[in-house]
């Protein structure tokens, strides 16, 4: 699985962007969506946890979770190459925010080749059933 993710400063485009996905064959239990409010668990950090779990570098895992944390989060977890970049055009294109923090191209929705444990999912308190 590529766990695709995209980072919203305003929760409404965030939820647009999961509507369209689930209008367009994507399914409800690959797509997860977060918001601000929804930060710690009975274990502390979901957000930090996550991108801890998915991300190996830990300067750029803090950096997603800082951010993370100040937005909205969708992630999806596509099955194929294509459905990814599917994924990343649609969240690109519904404003996710720029990620970058090392150099000078453009980084908004990050495509990770890495399956995330059910644990560590940012399922949250909005359930995409649109």
């Amino acid at each position: 699985m590529i766990t695709v993710i995209g980072i919203f400063e305003d929760i409404n485009l965030a939820e647009e962007a999961s509507s369209y996905l689930l209008g367009n064959e994507f399914a409800s239990e690959n797509i997860d969506i977060h918001t601000n409010g929804q930060q710690t668990n009975e274990h502390g950090d979901r957000v930090g946890d996550f991108f801890s779990h998915l991300i190996d570098d830990e300067k750029q895992a803090a950096h997603f979770a800082s951010l993370g944390r100040k937005g909205s989060i969708v992630t999806v977890h596509a099955i194929s190459q294509r459905e990814a970049q599917e994924a990343v055009d649609v969240l690109n294109n519904y404003g996710a925010i720029d990620v970058n923090a090392s150099d000078d191209s453009s980084s908004r929705s990050q495509m990770i080749e890495r399956i995330v444990d059910d644990s560590k999912r940012l399922r949250g308190n909005y359930t995409a059933t649109k």
